[in-house]
């Protein structure tokens, strides 16, 4: 019986960093949460050829990533999170420069980017990643039925599921 103990207590601290760093990770994944909940807002509104809401949701996620803290990532992709802060108060930046919706969904394409990728990823619940071959770009939206934000009703249903949970 000692034996079976001493074997259970060696792989359980063995598990200790693996959970250590799970959990890590899942901290920059709660931290981001926010920044995909107003990600999603601007994803939607520009779907439906509209505006409103889309300079509310860029400072909430400019203000957001200010206190994101890619240091809390682990494991294999805590590298590639690393600019995910930068990149996206970079994008931010140019869609507060955005005039009129065609400049915006234009913009929209820079924010886009790091947030697929941390979805890719990271693969948070309920969240996709699109791409459209029109466009030439990716976004992230609820659920797998295409609402294309850079192309609204004019093509709405263009793109196609390329990442994100199942």
């Amino acid at each position: 019986m000692r034996k079976g103990t001493m074997i259970v207590g060696v792989l359980l601290a063995a598990l200790i960093p693996i959970v250590a760093g799970a959990a890590g990770a899942s901290e920059f994944d709660r931290e981001m949460e926010p920044i995909l909940a107003e990600y999603l807002k601007i994803q939607t509104a520009l779907a439906a050829d509209e505006t409103e809401g889309v300079e509310g949701a860029v400072r909430a996620i400019e203000d957001l990533a200010k206190t994101l803290d890619p240091g809390t990532a682990h494991g294999e992709h805590a590298e590639h999170y690393q600019n995910i802060p930068e990149d996206i108060s970079v994008a931010c930046g140019k869609l507060h420069e955005a005039k009129g919706i065609g400049s915006i969904r234009e913009a929209f394409k820079d924010l886009s980017k790091p947030v697929s990728m941390w979805v890719t990823m990271g693969e948070p619940k309920d969240a996709s990643v699109m791409y459209c071959p029109m466009a030439k770009a990716s976004w992230v939206q609820h659920g797998s039925e295409v609402a294309n934000p850079y192309l609204g009703s004019k093509m709405l249903r263009c793109g196609e599921k390329v990442g994100g949970a199942d």
